[in-house]
């Protein structure tokens, strides 16, 4: 990790820190609003997720992440490195209508972790998490470990299904 990447990491923990936050297992219902953090090449495993929701009642909303200076198209739910300042960090005007956004739960397909990705994890206003992560230092509040299977339309019918088992559990 260079000094920039370390630097872009202490500034984000001090955030995080500044933070109060407790997470709230989201029963899903007719308005609930769901978020999906993803990457170009992830977008069957969205339109899955969106479909899902749609069918629910939820109000969706994604957030593209692009790792490389791809030319996207310039939309607000979208971010590329021409949007990150020098350090690495997302330009607020960019990230800030996202993160403050009151999501009932935020999903994370992105299977290349950047500082982006952890960025806009960690600091979305989302009430539950849910993602895949290696790392035990991850943002989310339910982390799924698929292992060596890193298919993202795995990773997305996974995260169904545990959120319907947490749904079934509060009934209890």
């Amino acid at each position: 990790m260079g000094f920039k990447e370390k630097f872009a990491y202490r500034k984000l923990r001090k955030l995080i820190s500044q933070q109060k936050r407790t997470p709230i297992i989201p029963k899903l219902s007719l308005h609930s609003k769901v978020g999906v953090i993803w990457q170009p090449s992830e977008k069957p495993a969205v339109q899955y997720l969106r479909n899902y929701f749609n069918q629910h009642g939820a109000i969706f909303r994604d957030y593209c992440i692009f790792d490389t200076d791809s030319n996207p198209a310039a939309e607000a739910n979208s971010l590329s490195v021409n949007d990150l300042n020098w350090w690495g960090i997302p330009k607020p005007e960019k990230v800030s209508d996202f993160l403050e956004t009151n999501l009932d739960l935020l999903l994370c397909l992105a299977a290349e972790k950047n500082y982006a990705v952890d960025y806009i994890t960690a600091l979305s206003q989302a009430k539950f998490k849910i993602g895949s992560s290696e790392s035990d230092n991850s943002y989310f509040d339910l982390n799924i470990k698929i292992g060596k299977n890193q298919d993202v339309m795995f990773l997305a019918e996974q995260q169904i299904f545990y959120l319907a088992q947490l749904n079934n559990n509060k009934d209890s």
